[in-house]
């Protein structure tokens, strides 16, 4: 980012309090943990933290200058460091990501959804590596401070910026748009994620158009052709004219055909974009990573990306860390499902069981899924029905709602027990497992599920070592 003072002071709406207006400013940074010398420092302040709390240490560790909420007093503030003050700070992050997406202009694609929408990030990442220079979302950045942060990271070579926006609140969305200024927006599905915060449907609905709504009418509208709330939302709300449709229907624009299951797991599939078929082989766990790919087929196809560069990168492709993905380690395949967990998500997760070619038994490790209202009872009991209908062989349950998961499983037969913790079901699962078998785990982020992996494996890999440190002995002997 290369703006003057004056230039800040502008596209805030704050006021240069001290400084040359001329000056250019170094690269803003929010935390002081991170700051380095001759960087600026923008205090966020919000209901669990307060950024004026620390501007005398980013002062200390080389800050070149401020910028501060208008309440922030000036007295004895350092002479050479600039003070730039601002109505609120989080909306001074985002105008100037903003302004600065604007200089840079590269083409912008910004992805929302219930589910999947990291993982299509990664997927157009990685599809478009190599054709364009890109900047992509880190881990999930993706609200009101994380958006700015990765737009504020923008270089001027780069062509292509690909953006994960998510919400929890009605209006954010139309923030992050307005932020962000798609030139391609992304809506991989609308199911139930967060649908307590919402309240119904409809209202979840609403929200998600937004991210359509508050697109330039010259955008790219990518749409799932196979969600039905999605088609309700096309029909009720105002979106761009340009549309390229994505799914299984044979009307969609871009459309998979010819699925078929790999073993022990992955599919193979015809792509066809447009008037171009392609073969596909996409080597990662669950059904529904078929609509991933073809959501990030449609915005690749969208920037430009040729089609049998596309179908290269996809059958290249490997999930990302906790989102889907798959290890053989002591014998047994692991899946590893837990970055999030919506209803959705967590019913296709279980689903997708059925489709493995695995010998052994099937153990799954189910954690609560959050934000969920009214509807949290009833949400986690679909769940147990649903690994029921998976044929889980032994279903361990921790966290306050995931209870009625194992209720409802037990009542259909199912083996279940309920733990108080992660490391809790690890040791007892590090006993059960045997070769051939698969281990799903799968939870909302704040269930820390990885922990329990962690132990999982510790475990395990202990058991190995202490078993061939035995044999080694017992040969010796």
């Amino acid at each position: 980012m290369n703006f003057t003072l004056s230039e800040i002071a502008q596209a805030t709406a704050g006021r240069l309090v001290q400084g040359d207006p001329k000056m250019r400013a170094g690269r803003i940074c929010t935390d002081t943990r991170t700051l380095r010398a001759g960087e600026t420092f923008l205090a966020l302040n919000g209901k669990n933290f307060a950024g004026d709390n620390f501007i005398n240490d980013a002062i200390a560790k080389g800050a070149t200058g401020i910028i501060a909420s208008m309440h922030y007093p000036e007295k004895d503030f350092p002479q050479g460091v600039f003070l730039i003050k601002v109505f609120d700070t989080t909306e001074a992050l985002g105008a100037i990501a903003r302004e600065w997406r604007k200089v840079v202009d590269p083409t912008v694609v910004a992805i929302t959804g219930s589910a999947g929408k990291t993982t299509t990030k990664e997927m157009l990442s990685f599809v478009c590596r190599g054709t364009f220079s890109l900047l992509a979302t880190e881990g999930n950045l993706n609200n009101l401070v994380g958006l700015p942060q990765t737009l504020n990271r923008l270089r001027e070579e780069h062509e292509v910026a690909i953006v994960e926006t998510g919400m929890s609140e009605p209006g954010e969305l139309s923030k992050l748009a307005g932020i962000c200024i798609p030139d391609i927006a992304v809506i991989t599905n609308i199911g139930n994620a967060h649908i307590g915060n919402f309240g119904t449907i409809e209202g979840l609905i609403a929200a998600k158009a937004e991210l359509f709504e508050a697109s330039p009418r010259t955008a790219t509208a990518i749409i799932n052709a196979d969600c039905p709330h999605a088609s309700i939302m096309a029909e009720a709300f105002d979106i761009p004219e340009l549309v390229i449709s994505y799914g299984q229907n044979p009307k969609a624009d871009v459309r998979a055909s010819n699925v078929e299951l790999v073993a022990p797991y992955g599919y193979t599939f015809d792509l066809r974009i447009l008037d171009v078929t392609q073969h596909i082989h996409l080597k990662v766990y669950g059904r529904y990573q078929i609509s991933n790919a073809l959501a990030a087929a449609a915005a690749a196809a969208a920037i430009g990306v040729p089609p049998e560069v596309i179908a290269q990168r996809l059958n290249e492709f490997d999930a990302p860390k906790m989102r889907a993905q798959t290890e053989w380690f002591d014998g047994f395949l692991l899946i590893a499902d837990c970055y999030n967990a919506s209803p959705d998500a967590m019913l296709t997760s279980l689903h997708s069981l059925n489709d493995l070619t695995i010998t052994g038994q099937r153990y799954a490790l189910l954690a609560d899924m959050l934000e969920l209202g009214d509807h949290t009872e009833k949400f986690h009991r679909d769940a147990g029905r649903a690994a029921a209908e998976a044929k889980v062989d032994f279903l361990c349950t921790i966290g306050t709602h995931s209870r009625f998961m194992r209720e409802e499983a037990e009542n259909l037969g199912v083996a279940a027990r309920h733990f108080d913790s992660a490391e809790d079901a690890a040791e007892f699962l590090s006993r059960k497992l045997q070769s051939n078998d698969v281990l799903l785990v799968k939870g909302s982020r704040g269930m820390k599920l990885e922990t329990g992996l962690l132990k999982l494996k510790e475990i395990r890999a202990a058991v190995r070592n202490g078993e061939q440190a035995a044999s080694l002995t017992e040969s010796q002997n």
